[in-house]
């Protein structure tokens, strides 16, 4: 019998290879009898990985359509991992049986900074999110989730499954075999408290962002991925699945990051400041307001009732969102000293 083939994307990133080592060490039978192709851009990845068992395909870009489409064609199930504002890729991985497209629950974020607000509500997986999406799309399209909708939709279409995973603020480091620091929120605001000499929140800071554990999240990936093998995933359009374990405040988190940051000797003071979102624009997001309430002000709250169905048990703990602060300071600490 010839082996089911599948595809990942992101196998050189933090969440992409932690989904990848994830997989490799699975305990289901039938993710361990896949034979598992990934995409990296360099000759040392793909010998790396080729080390480990994986078959390493060489690109050079997501704008590779018509090699993404012949890739996608080859293979049984595709995980598409990186860029989530990537049209053209997200389209052309639409050809084959399982498509797993990364998300992410700013999908669903409310605005309290510019008043876009609806007012709080914990968004979960066993409600009609798709149909909230399409509508919450019309009224202020924002392109990760006009992508989700075209895969939704096109999938429908084809016949091709389709599973959206929707991660709110990912914290912990990686097990992937080439990056362990996160390029989101948290090293995004370490990063800026090095810069101002303190942490800062955005106005009151009441912003609230579910949150998970990288390796949980990879998890995730890899019981939807065997429930989607043994069709075992509900028929109907409830195929987003959420990933949380936990919540927290900007204000919260800031304080984290200046208790975090105070402690290792990279700041003055362990208070936070609060500040505007236009300085915030200016300095982290190229003068975006929008992506800077999005990133770092907005409210993004989830609940993962469907994805716990589909047995998804998450092992992570309070603790370990509190450990996190520091460990991850402490890598962002250190890459500034080498790029200095």
């Amino acid at each position: 019998m010839v082996a089911q083939r599948l595809l990942i994307t992101g196998s050189a990133g933090y969440i992409g290879g932690t989904v990848l080592v994830q997989l490799l060490k699975s305990t289901f039978s039938n993710v361990q009898a896949l034979s598992v192709s990934a995409l990296v851009r360099h000759q040392d990845q793909a010998d790396l990985l080729a080390q480990k068992g994986v078959i390493p395909i060489l690109f050079e870009s997501l704008d590779e359509t018509d090699l993404l489409r012949k890739l996608a064609s080859e293979h049984d199930a595709v995980i598409h991992v990186v860029d989530g504002l990537h049209h053209g890729s997200a389209e052309a991985f639409i050809q084959v049986s399982k498509n797993h497209k990364t998300s992410g629950a700013s999908n669903v974020a409310e605005f309290p900074i510019s008043k876009q607000y609806r007012g709080t509500h914990v968004f979960s997986d066993k409600e009609d999110i798709l149909s909230y999406e399409k509508s919450r799309d019309i009224e202020e399209p924002y392109i990760n989730r006009t992508i989700d909708l075209m895969v939704a939709e096109r999938g429908r279409r084809l016949g091709v499954e389709t599973y959206s995973i929707s991660p709110p603020l990912v914290f912990g480091l990686g097990t992937g075999y080439f990056k362990t620091l996160s390029a989101g929120q948290l090293p995004m605001l370490m990063r800026s408290a090095l810069a101002n000499g303190h942490a800062q929140y955005v106005g009151e800071g009441a912003g609230r962002w579910s949150h998970v554990h990288v390796q949980d999240l990879a998890a995730l990936y890899e019981v939807i991925l065997a429930k989607a093998l043994s069709e075992e995933i509900p028929s109907d359009d409830r195929r987003i699945f959420f990933a949380e374990t936990g919540s927290s405040s900007f204000l919260q988190t800031a304080k984290a990051i200046g208790k975090a940051g105070f402690a290792l000797g990279a700041l003055a003071s362990a208070e936070p400041v609060s500040t505007s979102l236009e300085k915030v624009a200016q300095e982290i997001f190229h003068g975006q307001a929008q992506w800077a309430e999005i990133v770092i002000a907005s409210e993004a709250l989830v609940s993962a009732e469907l994805s716990r169905e589909c047995g998804w048990k998450p092992i992570k703990s309070e603790k370990d969102w509190e450990a996190t602060f520091e460990e991850e300071f402490r890598l962002v600490i250190d890459a500034a000293a080498h790029q200095g």
